[in-house]
């Protein structure tokens, strides 16, 4: 059994990047990402947070453009094509969740060329479609982390628990492009144990705390928790503990995907970045 370290392929990436983005510089293209915050909640300002210190690590321009709570979903819009007009913003991100705004309209008028999370339709329908241009962070980093202990998902079977914009359904679509045999699956779906028992890679992004037991397991699988949730001031993954000692690889909360995920969100924005310095934004 193996322990997938998201911390140290996560420090290795953020190195390669740091060359990439000085290169652009060099150019005569910094790279910048600017966040769209809606509200001053303290869990999306802290992650805010993690992603601009994570921008000065690699050399990227961070920006926030902060609008009240009480904005209409006519200003937050507003706020969207501004970023899509700027050009000193050569990529951006909407933080989510909105507070009293349907996000769909919003991530609808992100232009696919500043879409650093890869999470508007254009880009959706890329990824369902297995051509993404930008794809979601967290899909890309735990096929990064499956790919770094040698795991081949073409012609596996794979179960993803969870539907969500951000995390399930965009792992469900990427491993099917990579050629994965994919089932998705929900914290309500009758007899999980089934699925999860058949698939020899189980991904869960449910957010319950040890939600996933050892009798969902058939053994020898690989494990990948994407899933978090707070209990007791505690950080939780959605595995138990003891699935790992039934797994051939896995992934821990903390310390796996989600450092993985912010490396891969300043992947992206380099390279939207390198297609605007190079001129390349005929998406056809």
């Amino acid at each position: 059994m193996g322990k997938i370290d998201g911390r140290a392929l996560a420090d290795k990436t953020f190195e390669g990047l740091k060359e990439k983005a000085a290169a652009l510089r060099r150019s005569g293209f910094p790279p910048s990402l600017r966040v769209v915050m809606v509200g001053e909640d303290p869990s999306s300002a802290s992650y805010v947070g993690g992603k601009e210190r994570d921008c000065r690590k690699v050399g990227i321009d961070f920006s926030r453009l902060i609008l009240p709570a009480s904005s209409t979903q006519e200003r937050v819009e507003e706020a969207v094509e501004e970023c899509n007009e700027d050009p000193s913003v050569s990529a951006f991100i909407v933080q989510l969740p909105l507070p009293g705004q349907n996000p769909v309209p919003v991530l609808s008028k992100i232009r696919e060329e500043k879409d650093a999370d890869g999470l508007g339709p254009l880009s959706a329908l890329r990824l369902e479609a297995g051509k993404p241009r930008t794809v979601p962070c967290t899909a890309l980093a735990v096929w990064s982390m499956l790919k770094s202990a040698g795991i081949d998902v073409e012609g596996r079977g794979v179960c993803v628990i969870g539907r969500g914009l951000t995390s399930g359904r965009p792992i469900a679509s990427f491993l099917a492009s990579k050629n994965a045999t994919v089932t998705v699956a929900h914290s309500r779906t009758r007899n999980l144990e089934k699925y999860t028992r058949e698939a020899e890679i189980v991904v869960s992004c449910v957010g319950r705390g040890h939600f996933i037991k050892p009798s969902f397991l058939s053994g020898g699988q690989v494990l990948v928790d994407v899933g978090f949730s707070v209990e007791g001031g505690r950080l939780m993954g959605d595995f138990d503990p003891a699935c790992f000692e039934k797994a051939s690889f896995y992934t821990t909360v903390p310390g796996g995907v989600g450092p993985m995920t912010r490396a891969m969100l300043m992947s992206n924005v380099l390279d939207l970045s390198s297609s605007l310095a190079n001129g390349q934004n005929d998406l056809s």
